[in-house]
């Protein structure tokens, strides 16, 4: 009937919503469980590693792997202990026909993606004017001192050669923030996850890049010789990276919607490179970055 009806929704709606809350609550606790099960390994592992208090007599063999860590040219030269080292035995076993299902071949991109990859013009790997802020070239830096405020937050994704990590960017006038929204934490080179923050004074370079041949990425690098690959929404991108000019960062070398042959131009590599001032390795990774090419991503 219509008025048992009408009893029942509110009875319905509150049963409905205290079964969303428990989910939650029971999410939550998994994975704060999750978090304090990987801190708890990483103490262990600083307290009994060599030299240390409770140094193991025995040690596992350890496994290493490259750190992200690059110099000024691009290059890798750091190892740092492989902490989840997997032999990829599933693999292997795809690799000698060994599994007995083999995955079907992943199916190709769709038309309309591979039409967004076109580049026959300049424009299209460079910004619209109304996406740029007005950049007054004698502007005054700001006061070191001056109370932190926001200036863009967005969701966004990690891209890293392991993972795509979902999560939430802001940007400060003094920091850019990185908040892991992943719903379990990997166990990473800095701890748990992948947050980061950094100072924006410390920004070296922003480079318009492309995910899944989409331009809907942005490429930071830092002075430290870290570097972050950033996907966002459509069009969300273009708004971050003209946010960011107008912070102007003081150390930011290159400013302004330059497209990757105009970039080229105003670096002067090329000149530095006919002088002997940089070597050939120099020059090619310089090229390759300009260009779109990136650690980051696997595609790329």
């Amino acid at each position: 009937l219509p008025w048992q009806e009408l009893v029942l929704e509110p009875v319905a709606k509150r049963a409905k919503a205290e079964n969303v809350r428990h989910a939650n609550v029971l999410k939550q606790a998994a994975n704060h469980h999750s978090t304090v099960l990987k801190q708890w390994r990483s103490l262990c592992r600083l307290l009994t590693s060599p030299r240390s208090a409770w140094a193991d007599r025995n040690p596992p063999e350890v496994r290493w792997k490259l750190s992200s860590a690059e110099t000024y040219s691009r290059m890798r030269l750091k190892l740092v202990p492989n902490l989840n080292f997997d032999q990829h035995l599933e693999a292997s076993a795809l690799r000698d026909n060994l599994a007995e299902h083999l995955h079907n071949p992943a199916e190709s991109l769709p038309l309309a993606m591979a039409k967004e990859a076109k580049v026959s013009e300049l424009e299209d790997d460079q910004l619209a004017e109304e996406d740029l802020p007005v950049l007054d070239n004698q502007a005054e830096p700001k006061e070191q001192n001056q109370r932190e405020k926001l200036v863009v937050s967005e969701d966004c994704e990690l891209i890293t050669t392991v993972a795509v990590v979902p999560g939430r960017l802001e940007v400060t006038t003094q920091h850019v923030y990185f908040y892991d929204g992943s719903s379990e934490k990997d166990e990473t080179e800095g701890g748990i996850g992948y947050d980061f923050k950094r100072p924006l004074s410390h920004l070296r370079e922003v480079h318009l890049r492309r995910y899944n041949l989409r331009r809907s990425a942005l490429e930071l690098f830092f002075i430290d010789q870290a570097n972050y690959f950033l996907n966002f929404k459509k069009k969300v991108r273009n708004k971050v990276y003209s946010c960011i000019l107008g912070l102007r960062p003081p150390n930011q070398i290159y400013f302004g919607s330059r497209s990757p042959q105009e970039l080229l131009k105003a670096s002067g590599l090329t000149q530095k490179w006919v002088l002997r001032e940089i070597s050939n390795f120099e020059y090619l990774m310089q090229l390759n970055t300009i260009a779109g090419r990136t650690y980051n991503d696997l595609s790329q």
